[in-house]
């Protein structure tokens, strides 16, 4: 198993957007894939008005949807024009519809999906840019969330959030190709003193799967010590000097949801559902 198609969300005019692409290009020559950038907005329904102003509204909402496509143009034309793309196989995908929608329609065509993540904890105008949770539990495929401004990823030091719930079997699985790259994986658990010897054994076991993959890891059981299980892999992370985290999401994985909003400047997050 290889990554051969890599999708990735742009914004026109967005900094955050053009260190992506630079991300996502350096990911697709790593593993020989293509990259496929989307970009999407969608037209705000119109505010409650007085009686017979429908038609005001009406010529506002074309306006704006005008404005949206040339949005998109400019996006596309900024994607294909990027330098770190020279030379790469590239596709262009875009849609006047709501950014998440549109990024999980498309994911059908490639291996891993590579957003951004909201700044300082603020959720993204939804109009503008996809919910990470969303894309994540409705698009089927890894879900690569980077920190702001992030332009690179080594993704050499890795962390391995592990709980014993489907979603978390999900995201080892679908990392694989960077788990087998990476010059450091840990495993780790964070549980309660009194669940330590089950952890520790289910770990074992998920060091043991990895092996057999021809990865390279370590498993590590920590009791929770800090306010939540985020902050403490986040802190692992750190530790280990790792710039990624792979961790199940949904509900059954309640550990990997803070991860995604993180306002964590470095580490980035792969998380599957």
């Amino acid at each position: 198993m290889s990554y051969r198609a890599l999708l990735v969300h742009v914004e026109a005019g967005d900094a955050s957007s053009e260190a992506r692409v630079c991300l996502a290009a350096s990911f697709a020559r790593r593993f020989d894939a293509a990259v496929i950038g989307v970009a999407a907005q969608a037209v705000r329904p119109p505010p409650v008005n007085a009686f017979g102003a429908a038609a005001l509204m009406g010529a506002a909402m074309v306006a704006e949807e005008e404005q949206i496509n040339a949005d998109l143009q400019a996006a596309e034309r900024a994607f294909r024009s990027h330098a770190a793309l020279e030379g790469l196989r590239t596709e262009w995908r875009s849609g006047v519809d709501m950014p998440a929608m549109v990024l999980v329609r498309e994911s059908r065509s490639a291996d891993i999906v590579i957003i951004g993540q909201a700044r300082d904890g603020i959720s993204a105008d939804p109009y503008l840019a996809p919910n990470p949770g969303k894309v994540i539990m409705a698009a089927g495929r890894p879900v690569l969330i980077v920190p702001p401004g992030t332009d690179s990823l080594s993704a050499l030091r890795v962390v391995l959030a592990w709980k014993d719930v489907r979603e978390a079997r999900r995201a080892a699985a679908d990392a694989l190709p960077i788990l087998r790259a990476a010059d450091s994986v840990h495993v780790i658990q964070i549980a309660p003193p009194e669940n330590a010897e089950t952890a520790t054994n289910r770990v074992k076991d998920v060091v043991r799967y990895l092996a057999r993959h021809d990865v390279r890891a370590q498993g590590d059981m920590h009791t929770r010590s800090r306010a939540s299980v985020a902050e403490e892999l986040v802190e692992f992370a750190r530790h280990n000097s790792a710039d990624l985290i792979v961790a199940g999401a949904g509900s059954g994985a309640s550990a990997a949801r803070p991860i995604v909003g993180t306002t964590n400047k470095s580490i980035a997050a792969i998380c599957g559902a």
